[in-house]
């Protein structure tokens, strides 16, 4: 197990586009190394579930970097170990993983004054911890020094699947009609959403050259898990 100080802490960044399963990885990588994991994701997250609830066009970012101003968006430390968020006070996290909150998500992250506002929540957090920092810019905008960098890849057919499993997890059993009905929607969703990701002016979702490549599709989390710890082990000389 790895320790960090306050004055000398490590961050292991993990970047991916969406349904990569760079957050399962990231998490168990964290505990792996005794680290704090932190998907800073659940803060675009609450600013896409904000800009629904409040009725805010996604397409204008004054208004958005306004209600960011207006509500306290927070990353605290759960009894896990795991980076939670609360809004204004509240833990929001069970409302922050519909399809239609990860599609707000997408449009509203790519805004700057969105990205500037949240900069600083995320490089201050958890001063005093080793971090595990999971997103898709953490290693060449948040956490650009960072010793340790991976890039998390999965074929499209995977991402579909994974998604799938998670609305069925919430919905309970669905018909085969609805089940076909959600396959081609996270098709299209995920296409697209990957495409502005990539294709986005600023802080653009993309593998730099100082990240290793971490492949998810086809291989056991056991077996992928192994290579990240090796690879950390490796590059800290620990």
């Amino acid at each position: 197990m790895f320790m960090s100080m306050a004055d000398q802490r490590t961050v292991v960044t993990v970047d991916g586009l969406a349904g990569t399963g760079k957050t399962t990885l990231s998490k168990l990588l964290a505990k792996e190394l005794g680290f704090v994991h932190m998907s800073t994701g659940m803060l675009y997250r609450t600013v896409g579930y904000l800009a629904l609830k409040e009725s805010i066009p996604r397409d204008d970012e004054f208004e958005l970097a306004k209600v960011i101003s207006e509500h306290q968006i927070a990353l605290v430390l759960a009894d896990d170990r795991s980076a939670r968020i609360n809004l204004d006070g509240e833990e929001v996290f069970d409302l922050l993983y519909t399809p239609q909150v990860s599609e707000a998500t997408s449009e509203v992250a790519v805004h700057r004054k969105v990205r500037e506002s949240l900069v600083s929540a995320q490089r201050e957090a958890f001063p005093s911890e080793g971090l595990v920092a999971e997103g898709r810019d953490m290693g060449t905008v948040i956490f650009p020094e960072a010793p340790v960098k991976f890039w998390v890849e999965t074929e499209e057919d995977t991402k579909v699947a994974r998604r799938l499993q998670q609305i069925i997890a919430q919905e309970g059993e669905i018909s085969i009609e609805r089940r076909r009905e959600l396959e081609q929607q996270m098709q299209i969703e995920i296409h697209e959403r990957d495409r502005r990701d990539q294709e986005r002016g600023l802080a653009p979702t993309i593998r730099s050259d100082d990240m290793v490549l971490i492949e998810n599709s086809g291989r056991s989390i056991e077996v992928v898990l192994a290579e990240m710890v090796s690879i950390v082990h490796s590059k800290l000389g620990v």
